[in-house]
């Protein structure tokens, strides 16, 4: 299993945003913050704010904000918004031909949802202590 650049640039993302409260931060501070894309982060935050997590601030001193507090924005919110969700195996995520078979399948599921729980059970707020 492995997380996706894009879910961790999102989350790192997020973090800058939680850490400056309910400051309105740039784009480019945040890529220059984190030494990601520009271009890469605007596509990022595109979900993020279709995603509900974020909201944009148009003009000279625009930019972007959590729409909630940190303590209501969990890592798997993070990663559903940027259309990235987590599955240890390829199989989990779509309709498998061998589930009816596979011995290793309620294992596979058993561990996914165990990842799942935990990435809901990390919120925002407690990685910026």
């Amino acid at each position: 299993m492995q997380i996706t650049k894009k879910s961790q640039y999102a989350l790192r993302a997020m973090i800058v945003l939680a850490k400056r409260k309910k400051e309105v931060q740039s784009l480019r501070f945040i890529s220059k913050e984190e030494n990601i894309s520009f271009d890469y982060l605007e596509k990022i935050f595109s979900k993020l704010e279709k995603g509900g997590l974020v909201k944009s601030k148009r003009g000279a001193a625009g930019g972007y904000l959590l729409s909630r507090a940190p303590a209501k924005i969990t890592i798997k919110d993070i990663f559903d918004a940027v259309g990235e969700p987590v599955f240890i195996v390829d199989c989990i995520g779509k309709k498998c031909p061998r589930d009816d078979i596979c011995r290793a399948s309620r294992a596979w599921k058993k561990i996914n949802k165990t990842v799942e729980e935990s990435l809901s059970s990390i919120k925002l707020s407690t990685l910026i202590k």
